[in-house]
């Protein structure tokens, strides 16, 4: 079950990541410099409290107010903690992977949650692309 779960949870997160992206305005992904992110997080085994007060400690000085600090964040564009799961994931508008890196790094369960960040290129930019890869594949001769 544990693998099947593992191979599910990337195409899982990319649709995610897929319908967050989409849903955002696309002045967004074109606003100057910034940059998106698809950010991930997950509770390490590293973390787990062993007793009562163990829980109530991490619940209240780390997870509670990094929570309430990602809803706060304007550079958070969408996301939220998986429901049931000890995991969550966000969109993340930033100048820079510096930028990224503190923010994360800020949050005070940084230490007890996995992080994987992806950085993100817009839908309209990427089609672009594209379309100049069929205009070369075009004036190539067969």
């Amino acid at each position: 079950m544990r693998q099947f779960n593992r191979f599910v949870r990337v195409p899982l997160l990319a649709l995610i990541a897929t319908f967050l992206v989409a849903s955002t305005p696309a002045a967004v992904a074109a606003q100057g410099d910034t940059l998106l992110y698809l950010v991930e997080f997950e509770a390490t085994e590293a973390g787990a409290p062993t007793s009562r007060e163990q829980a109530i400690h991490l619940l209240e000085q780390l997870i509670v107010p990094s929570l309430e600090r990602l809803a706060k964040d304007a550079k958070v564009r969408a996301g939220g903690v998986l429901v049931g799961a000890r995991a969550g994931v966000l969109i993340l508008a930033a100048k820079s992977h510096d930028e990224v890196t503190e923010l994360v790094r800020a949050l005070p369960a940084w230490g007890v949650w996995g992080w994987k960040v992806r950085p993100l290129e817009g839908f309209a930019h990427r089609a672009d692309i594209e379309k100049k890869v069929v205009q070369q594949l075009r004036a190539q001769k067969p």
